[in-house]
């Protein structure tokens, strides 16, 4: 066969194939451009399904080892309060918000509300249910706004204690209109009239509004501590730790010594507690390594 002859088929064969390739892959891309637009299309038309969890479980982290504790259903007594009850925390935002007199959320989500009712509210606190020596680790860190305080103050934490024949309060933080007071029980089986206090007052700063700067507070019990922080406006107010006394039986009774506990809340000072108080929480963290 001619060679010039075989170039021309070879080269017409070169172009047909060329002419196809270009043909195909054109054709391949506007289908695939033709299916992007159309899942953009379905994509903008369908509705947008947030599935993001509510933020309240990140704010409010609870744990299995705190309760709700208030005195509130106190009808028909003659000197109140009567009663006290305690509510279980757990799972408390899966279903619906808490939606009590006592416990309640704002909503916009923004507070959780704590309230003593007037002439029947002793107490409404988070309280922790297993407990432990002040060398093992329990922690509360919380930021609240408090839109009012007794003539007599309040107290807003705790480090309590449930073993021997002691249910006394070992460390108290107490709120008043002008400043906070830390309290700590020398004796804890005696009576109040009996043992004494060691007690430090701390001035809010430039006479801050309690009621408009959220107070944010850090009570730890660790390492034979109890250490406790408290800001405003990022101003600290509070950065003491208290140790206890080892000539009393808060180090030397076995069973009061390993029964420290936390609480944190409203806690009614006046003689009748019958003030009506309100707390808003935009966050509290709980955790411990206390399982007793």
């Amino acid at each position: 066969m001619n060679f010039n002859k075989v170039k021309t088929i070879r080269l017409s064969q070169i172009l047909l194939c060329g002419l196809f390739i270009f043909l195909f892959v054109g054709c391949s891309s506007d289908d695939t451009t033709s299916d992007s637009e159309d899942e953009q299309d379905i994509s903008d038309d369908d509705p947008i399904i947030d599935d993001e969890p509510s933020d309240l479980e990140e704010r409010y982290v609870f744990g299995e080892n705190l309760v709700i504790e208030h005195s509130w259903d106190t009808d028909g007594c003659d000197s109140p309060p009567c009663s006290t009850n305690q509510d279980n925390l757990n799972a408390v935002f899966e279903n619906t918000l808490p939606n009590d007199p006592y416990f309640y959320m704002d909503d916009d989500e923004i507070e959780l509300n704590l309230v003593c009712q007037l002439e029947k509210g002793r107490r409404v606190e988070f309280k922790q249910t297993t407990e432990g020596p002040l060398t093992s680790y329990s922690k509360m860190e919380f930021e609240g706004v408090y839109y009012s305080i007794p003539d007599g103050g309040m107290t807003i934490a705790q480090v309590h204690n449930r073993g021997g024949n002691s249910n006394k309060p070992f460390f108290r933080l107490e709120l008043h209109s002008d400043k906070l007071e830390t309290v700590i029980r020398k004796d804890p089986e005696v009576s109040s009239s009996q043992t004494s206090f060691i007690k430090m007052d701390f001035p809010f700063v430039n006479n801050g509004n309690y009621t408009l700067f959220p107070l944010k507070v850090t009570l730890e019990k660790n390492n034979g501590f109890v250490s406790v922080k408290v800001m405003q406006d990022d101003i600290v107010i509070v950065d003491e730790d208290f140790q206890a006394d080892t000539t009393t039986d808060w180090a030397n009774d076995t069973g009061i010594a390993n029964g420290f506990y936390l609480k944190a809340g409203l806690y009614n000072a006046a003689t009748t507690h019958t003030e009506n108080l309100t707390l808003g929480y935009t966050t509290f963290m709980f955790e411990t390594d206390d399982t007793n």
